[in-house]
């Protein structure tokens, strides 16, 4: 009798070890796939940087030909492009090259960390190093240089503002948008 009983235990125990197993691979896969979702939120902003700068370095290079700009600031502009779809390409290039499915978890959070940081590093130096100089040329090339006798120039450079004010704003939005991926991610595989 006794014997029944443990023969019992232990086919309850291993049932028990076999649906625990289950739930752990379930678990894995909901979690693989919720960072392959993050993972596809990262993607969109890196692809709608480089249409930005392929799009920008399209519309300075039409814009060539009208007057409206110096050749050297549009050359200057096209650079600018050329070095932020780099340096884009260069952030994205580890997230790229993850297989989420099969990559250890540990290496995950470390690649989205560091992801995470050159985002955050990008925005808080890079973008006004680049951003402010490249503006105040704009301004005075649009507005100063090539405004109409009598027009005022503060009119002729609110279009600039208002552009890129929409331009910022969009900009940092895409950008919390790939960060707040990143924290997920990062987040989902601490709980676990």
């Amino acid at each position: 009798m006794e014997e029944l009983n443990f023969d019992e235990m232990r086919n309850q125990i291993t049932l028990l070890k076999q649906k625990l197993d289950h739930e752990e691979i379930v678990n894995d896969h909901l979690l693989r796939e919720t960072m392959r979702s993050g993972k596809g939120a990262i993607n969109i902003t890196k692809r709608l940087s480089y249409f930005c700068a392929f799009a920008s370095i399209f519309i300075y290079l039409m814009l060539s030909g009208t007057g409206t700009f110096s050749l050297a600031f549009i050359i200057a502009t096209c650079i600018m492009m050329l070095f932020c779809a780099v340096a884009t390409h260069y952030v994205h290039r580890p997230v790229d090259r993850m297989n989420l499915m099969t990559e250890d978890l540990a290496t995950v959070a470390r690649v989205m960390a560091k992801f995470r940081k050159q985002y955050d590093q990008w925005l808080h130096y890079v973008t006004p190093a680049l951003l402010i100089p490249w503006f105040c040329w704009a301004v005075y090339e649009f507005a100063w240089k090539n405004a109409p006798e009598g027009v005022n120039h503060w009119m002729m450079a609110l279009p600039l503002l208002i552009g890129a004010a929409i331009g910022l704003f969009i900009g940092y939005y895409f950008h919390c948008k790939a960060v707040d991926a990143a924290d997920n991610i990062i987040k989902q595989i601490e709980e676990n």
